[in-house]
Order: C-alpha cells, then sequence, then structure tokens
C-alpha cells in the first residue's frame, strides 16, 4: 500500500504546474493562463475538486496519460457549477472526452451550470497503427458523447464557453452550443484551421485572419469579446451570479427624474442611458453588443432581481427590427425563458422592414415563453414593432404589465394625451415612474428561476 500511495502522489504531482516551471513560464511569457491557473482564478478558493486527474487510455496497447485538459467541480459566488479547461501546452489542447462527458452527464442530472475554456484543434489524434494508413481519434464514441452532451445542455443548465487562443474543429464546436461565448481579443474559432485551408486551396492565413475573434463579434457568432483571459473569467463569474437574487436595495444607476430629458424630443437618444438609470447601478450585462446594434439585449438587476433587457437603440437606424435583429431577439427571448428571468421590453421602434420568417421567429418564441413580460413603451411602437419585443400577437405571450409614456404613438395612430386606451396600455405613467412601477411588478410576480432537476423547457436557438 505504501509503495503504491508513493507512485499516486508522483503521478498527481506531474501533472501539477509546479512539475513544469518551464512551460509555465513560457505561457505566461504570453501573457496567458494555465488550465489550472485559469480554474484556481474562476472558482472559489478552496472549492475545487478535480475528475481524473490520472486518467488513461490505451494506445497501440500500452497506456497514456489522458490529458490535454483539466476537469472540476467547485463553486463560484457559493453555486455549484462543472468546470474545464483545455491544456494547449498538451497535445495541443487534444482531448479525450470520457471526463468531461461525465461531467456533463452530472450537469444535467444535478442542474450545475458548465463554464468551459477551449481551444486547441479538437479531439486527439493518435499515431497510426503498424501497417494501417489511417490516424486513430482518441476518445471517438465518447467525443460524440460531450458534443451531443452540449446540446442536450442548452436550456437545461447555463453553459458558458472561454475562447482564449485558436479553437478549432470540435473545439470550436464545443464552444458554439454554450449559451454565453466570451472571447479574447486576439483569438479564433473556425472549424477548419489554417493547415486545412492551405491544404485545400492553397492560402497561407493565420488563425485571426481566417476566424478572428474580432470578426464574430461583428456577425453576431460570439457573446461578448473582452481583452484578455481576467476579464473573461470576471465577464463569466458575472454571468452565473444573474442566477442568484441580488440586493434587494440596490441603487439605480441614474436620478429618475433624468428620464425625461433623455428622451425629450423627436430626435435620437441611447437607449443605454435608459437601462442605466432604470437598473440597479453597474448590473446590465451586455450579450452581443456589436451585432445587429439597433437591438439591445442583456441581463440586468432591477432590485436585486435579475431581468432580462430587451430594447430597441434609435440611435441606430432609428432602432428598426431589420432581420439580424429579430434573430438576435428570438435567441435571447428564449434564453430568458429557459432559465427564469423575466423580460422587461423597452420599445421605441418605427417598425420592421418586409415582414418574413426571420420577424416570426421572436413572435414564436414569445408564444413558447413561460417566463413573464414587462413592457415599456418609451415613444413609437409601429407596425410589427409589438408582436417582436412584447408578443402583442399572441394572446399567452402577452405582457404581464404594459406601461407607457406620455405622447406614445402606435402602428395606428398618435396619442399625446394621457387618457388611458384599455385596449393597449395598463397605465400612462410619468417616465420617472418607471423604475419602481417595475420593481413592485417584479416582487409580485413569482420566482420563474428553475430549481436543480426541474423539466427542461426547450433548447436555445444558437443563433
Amino acid at each position: 500500500m505504501k509503495d503504491n500511495l508513493e507512485q499516486l502522489a508522483r503521478a498527481k504531482g506531474s501533472q501539477q504546474d509546479a512539475a513544469r516551471p518551464d512551460i509555465v513560464s513560457r505561457v505566461g511569457d504570453k501573457g496567458r493562463l494555465t488550465a489550472r491557473e485559469r480554474i484556481e482564478r474562476l472558482l472559489d478558493p478552496s472549492s475545487a475538486v478535480e475528475f481524473g486527474a490520472i486518467a488513461a487510455a490505451t494506445e497501440d496497447g500500452a497506456w497514456v496519460p489522458e490529458a490535454g485538459g483539466v476537469d472540476f467541480i467547485g463553486t463560484i459566488g457559493g453555486r455549484t457549477v462543472v468546470t474545464s479547461s483545455t491544456d494547449y501546452t498538451d497535445h495541443g489542447g487534444g482531448y479525450g472526452a470520457a471526463r468531461l462527458g461525465r461531467l456533463f452527464g452530472m450537469a444535467k442530472e444535478y442542474g450545475w451550470p458548465v463554464v468551459i475554456f477551449v481551444d486547441g484543434g479538437g479531439s486527439r489524434a493518435r499515431h497510426p497503427r503498424a501497417g494501417q494508413g489511417h490516424i486513430e481519434i482518441s476518445g471517438q464514441r465518447g467525443r460524440f458523447t460531450i458534443i451531443d452532451g452540449m446540446a442536450e445542455l442548452s436550456g437545461t443548465v447555463p453553459t458558458v464557453a472561454i475562447v482564449s487562443g485558436p479553437a478549432f474543429a470540435g473545439h470550436a464546436s464545443l464552444a458554439g452550443f454554450s449559451d454565453c461565448l466570451i472571447a479574447t481579443r486576439g483569438s479564433a474559432i473556425g472549424m477548419g484551421g489554417p493547415p486545412m485551408v492551405e491544404a485545400a486551396l492553397g492560402k497561407r492565413l493565420t488563425p485571426q485572419e481566417l476566424a478572428g475573434a474580432e470578426m464574430h463579434e461583428r456577425s453576431g457568432g460570439i457573446d461578448l469579446l473582452v481583452q484578455d483571459e481576467d476579464e473573461a473569467i470576471a465577464a463569466a463569474k458575472r454571468y452565473v451570479a444573474f442566477l442568484d437574487a441580488g440586493d434587494p436595495v440596490a441603487v439605480p444607476g441614474g436620478e429618475q427624474s433624468g428620464l425625461v430629458e433623455l428622451v425629450s424630443g423627436s430626435g435620437s437618444y441611447d437607449m443605454h442611458d435608459v437601462i442605466r438609470v432604470i437598473a440597479d447601478a453597474n448590473s446590465f450585462f451586455e450579450l452581443r453588443p456589436c451585432f445587429a446594434e439597433a437591438l439591445i439585449t442583456g441581463l440586468a438587476r432591477i432590485g436585486g432581481r435579475s431581468v432580462g433587457v430587451l430594447a430597441n437603440q434609435p440611435q441606430v437606424n432609428d432602432g428598426a427590427i431589420d432581420e439580424s435583429c429579430a434573430s438576435k431577439a428570438n435567441r435571447f427571448v428564449e434564453l430568458c425563458d429557459a432559465y427564469g428571468y423575466p423580460i422587461v421590453s423597452l420599445i421605441d421602434s418605427p417598425g420592421t422592414g418586409r415582414p418574413n420568417r426571420w420577424h416570426a421567429r421572436p413572435m414564436i418564441a414569445h408564444q413558447k415563453r413561460e417566463v413573464p413580460l414587462l413592457a415599456v413603451q418609451l415613444r413609437r411602437a409601429r407596425g410589427l414593432t409589438g408582436p417582436v419585443m412584447a408578443g402583442f400577437a399572441s394572446g399567452r405571450g402577452l405582457p404581464a404589465l404594459y406601461l407607457g409614456w406620455p405622447g406614445v404613438e402606435t402602428g395606428r395612430r398618435d396619442s399625446h394625451s394621457v387618457t388611458v386606451d384599455q385596449n393597449a396600455f395598463d397605465d400612462i405613467i410619468d417616465p420617472a415612474e418607471t423604475r419602481e412601477r417595475l420593481l413592485r411588478m417584479l416582487r409580485y410576480l413569482p420566482d420563474f428561476t428553475r430549481a436543480a432537476g426541474a423539466a427542461k423547457r426547450h433548447p436555445i436557438d444558437t443563433w
């Protein structure tokens, strides 16, 4: 037994960063973190429990470490999470799937959020066997377990992916299945890497030229672009924290009386300013800010209660809802519904382009959603704005509360009086009352945040 314990200690010690100082130094010189440093900075102190530290697999009849990454269970702000990081210094981050697949299964069973760090070239390719001209892919059956596993987790438990380097093939697939994809500047995400492109087309491209994160930020392929890994980890923690209640006496981000001046007149204004005043101070967490910029989506808190914010942006294209905006709205409504975030919809738009299937998507999402929606119409809601932003076309999807500011304009006429249209608004209010009215209604509404093990509602559209 003593010999076995010594052998075990050596095996586990060999997997730690302290056993490879040269590698750790080279990683640090590039301004990056090792796989274990990422996990250490993500999880609460002393909460990490590692799975499969000395796991191994057979390769050509021999046992080899099933490395390429590290897998843990721990807590973020006291909430249990599953987390994994590929290790790009070991086999280029090529993973074997058994450990991660097991943790995905536990996440689904117990309702644990998942945070994964991915960079590398996908699953590991082993050396060809003697006399055979093919390459065996490590854990082939398990590889599909974790890809399918991420698909099964969609809408069941929150998933966050952080990409801080080149992520191609299977790594890109894992990232793409996540609810929230955070990438650092200079990273890249694509299915075929530079060697494949060069072999097929004869063109030499860097990972950033081929599939840089900055491109994905504009196309909507990622949810958030940050400067470095520390900022990415901080963002992941903020995202997970929305699952729990915040400070019920939190102060707003600005003076409520200032809302009148922000939106006065017929010109454009920045809806971000309105959101900051209505929401708790420094609580707004915007998603996909550089994609479909005429529509704003993000998570926030109002009186400590987590909410999803869906808002038109008059400063961009007058707030008109095009196909990209409709797609962005659809995915966000599904995300909020999946995890129980009431939606606060701030409406001010001249309408949509020609109606088509893109605009039907958020309308269908409103029809399916179970979380309440609180709508505030600041100025205009012409054409299909109401159905897209608040589900007006559906009896099931109607807002739990529909407030208007003085002078609101509907799709059929202008209303410049404070007389309440009983067929439309629940009330016309002074803009300075907006936060308080929303706060009161949120307190009356039941908590829709789903407990661990609750039945799945639906997967979340990846686009």
